[in-house]
């Protein structure tokens, strides 16, 4: 179980299995439920998604989300496939000098 406990204003990634998996968005609010042994506590995470027709903030268990600031390898992924394109997609323009 985690017992880091992460502010109001973090940047989140959710990866839990479900429609919201992979969206980034912002805690606005956080619960903390404690934990049974010592030093040990629960959150949930209200968290605003971005990329998503819901206006409404969601909660999120704090083991169904991730820190923004560590890309996954997804991401990393993601990155050198578009470097990868942008790169392709770059016509090559002869000159017009003689």
């Amino acid at each position: 179980m985690n017992n880091h406990v992460l502010p109001a204003g973090s940047r989140r990634r959710v990866i839990s299995d479900g429609p919201f998996r992979g969206l980034k968005g912002t805690i606005r609010k956080v619960d903390t439920i404690p934990g049974l042994e010592a030093g040990e506590a629960f959150c949930f995470y209200l968290v605003e998604l971005e990329g998503t027709h819901i206006k409404e903030p969601i909660w999120f268990e704090c083991d169904e989300v991730e820190l923004v600031d560590c890309p996954s390898s997804d991401d990393e992924r993601d990155l050198a496939g578009s470097l990868a394109s942008a790169r392709d997609a770059t016509p090559f323009l002869p000159s017009n000098e003689h």
